[in-house]
């Protein structure tokens, strides 16, 4: 279910005439979304939230010293050619070494007389010419990803990570010293650090881009803002459940209640709220579920005796 504010105040407004304020469908709406997001696992989803970008040849790049600038010797335009934009993460990967490990792009240029031009937040300090490859890395709000590390930080949102799927491809979970196992070559495993940090191995990614997908249980989202044009983002079996239970908290306050058919109203949709939200399963809050991919480093084998 995805309707605007608008629309429900209009369905909501029919059986409660007196409601006037937007905040406090705001607030019932909210109550609702909590109660369900208290009860259920999450809303299942993927989601993608690293893609990386990168050239298709390597560049020479040249760094103003003690600048923020980064020149790209007449191989065209960063935004055309490239892709890169204002806003994204990039890294650069290559023979020389830049004192950085992130740069967040400020603004991107291009002077066909001159240089192609990156203008990024963070000061370099070499200025020599750089043989090598740009990397950048857009990353969906909400999420925090480490390219130097392999860390990728889920959002707040997220109740339980069901799998880990990088250019479609599932990732075996596996235990932490396998994936910090410098030896390691594999780009296949990952592992958990606490409950919502991934840690994957070094080599997910070629220069060649690509993403990092991720299918998540997650909890409904309230709204943040009250206004006609916000947007209730909820899943449609829940939309019924959730006219229920704004009608039983509105007509629950004062301003709305008193009258025998508002309490009539109020009380049968209690009843049908209390029963629906009391059918939804109990998420076990203290238990963390492992992914559904996970794999241990070793496995025990029967042994039979030979006759």
């Amino acid at each position: 279910m995805s309707v605007t504010l608008e629309s429900f105040w209009n369905r909501i407004t029919r059986d409660v005439p007196t409601l006037h304020e937007i905040n406090e469908l705001q607030q019932d709406i909210n109550r609702v979304i909590r109660d369900i997001n208290q009860k259920v696992p999450g809303v299942l989803d993927t989601e993608t939230p690293v893609l990386q970008v990168t050239d298709s040849e390597t560049l020479t790049l040249t760094f103003a010293a003690a600048g923020k600038t980064i020149n790209d010797d007449g191989l065209g335009d960063f935004t055309v050619d490239y892709g890169f934009e204002a806003g994204q993460k990039i890294w650069f990967r290559g023979t020389g070494a830049v004192n950085v490990t992130e740069m967040t792009i400020v603004s991107i240029g291009n002077d066909a007389a001159t240089n192609d031009q990156i203008v990024v937040s963070e000061v370099i300090t070499n200025d020599a010419a750089i043989e090598g490859i740009l990397e950048g890395f857009t990353v969906l709000t909400d999420y925090s990803y480490d390219h130097v590390n392999k860390t990728l930080e889920l959002k707040a949102a997220v109740k339980q990570l069901i799998d880990v799927i990088v250019d479609d491809v599932s990732m075996i979970r596996k235990e932490h010293d396998v994936v910090y196992d410098v030896d390691n070559e594999s780009s296949g495993y990952y592992c958990m650090l606490g409950r919502s940090m991934i840690k994957l191995t070094p080599g997910i990614f070629g220069s060649e881009g690509g993403t990092i997908k991720v299918k998540i249980l997650e909890e409904i989202a309230e709204i943040t803002t009250a206004t006609f044009a916000t947007v209730i983002d909820i899943p449609q079996q829940y939309e019924i459940m959730l006219e229920q239970g704004v009608l039983y908290y509105l007509l629950s306050r004062p301003a709305h209640s008193g009258t025998g058919v508002t309490m009539e109203l109020r009380d049968k949709n209690q009843r049908q709220y209390l029963q629906a939200i009391g059918a939804l399963s109990v998420l076990e809050t203290e238990r963390i579920v492992d992914s559904e991919n996970f794999e241990l480093e070793y496995q025990y084998q029967r042994q039979t005796n030979a006759d």
